[in-house]
C-alpha cells in the first residue's frame, strides 16, 4: 500500500512539471474571420428553390458551395480586400485550393464586399463531413485560419427544399 501511495504521488509530481510542457502555445490572432456557406446552385433534377442562395452547411454531390468570408486584421481593424491581403484560399480534401475571390454581392442599391469561392461536388466525393480551412496571408505576414465543417449527404438537402 505504501508503494502505491509512492507511485501516485511520483505520477502527480510528475504531470504537474511535464503539463507546462506539452500544453499547446495558443496562436495568437491576427486576422478575425467570419465564414459561412450558401447553396449556389442546385443538383440536376433536384427541385427549384423558391429564392435565391440559401445558408446551409449540408448539400447534395453535384450541388454548389458558394464560400463567403468577410475578415479584419485584428491589430489595425482594416478590413480585409485585395488591398491588404497576399492570398487567400480554400482548401478541402482531396480537391485542388480554391482561391477567395473579393468583389461585390447583392442588388446595386444594397450591395455588399466579401470574399468567395464556388465549389460544385464532384458526383463521387465521399459523403459525411468535410472538413474546408480558409487560409488568409496579409500584406502584412498577418495570417487567418478557419477551419470549417459542412455535410455531404444525398437526402438533406432535397428535404430543406
Amino acid at each position: 500500500m505504501k508503494r502505491l501511495f509512492l507511485l501516485l504521488g511520483a505520477l502527480a509530481v510528475f504531470g504537474a512539471l511535464a503539463a507546462p510542457a506539452f500544453a499547446q502555445v495558443p496562436e495568437k490572432l491576427n486576422v478575425f474571420l467570419y465564414v459561412d456557406t450558401v447553396n449556389g446552385s442546385r443538383p440536376v433534377g433536384a427541385k427549384p428553390r423558391p429564392i435565391g442562395c440559401t445558408q446551409t452547411n449540408v448539400f447534395q454531390r453535384g450541388e454548389q458551395v458558394v464560400f463567403r468570408i468577410w475578415g479584419s486584421e485584428a491589430d489595425t481593424g482594416d478590413v480585409l480586400s485585395t488591398e491588404n491581403v497576399k492570398y487567400a484560399y480554400v482548401s478541402r480534401p482531396g480537391q485542388p485550393n480554391l482561391k477567395l475571390n473579393w468583389g461585390a454581392h447583392g442588388a446595386s442599391t444594397n450591395r455588399v464586399w466579401f470574399w468567395t469561392a464556388a465549389w460544385v461536388i464532384p458526383a463521387d466525393y465521399p459523403l459525411g463531413s468535410v472538413n474546408a480551412r480558409i487560409v488568409f496571408k496579409t500584406e502584412a505576414n498577418k495570417f487567418g485560419r478557419y477551419d470549417y465543417q459542412m455535410t455531404i449527404n444525398p437526402t438533406a438537402a432535397r428535404k430543406r427544399r
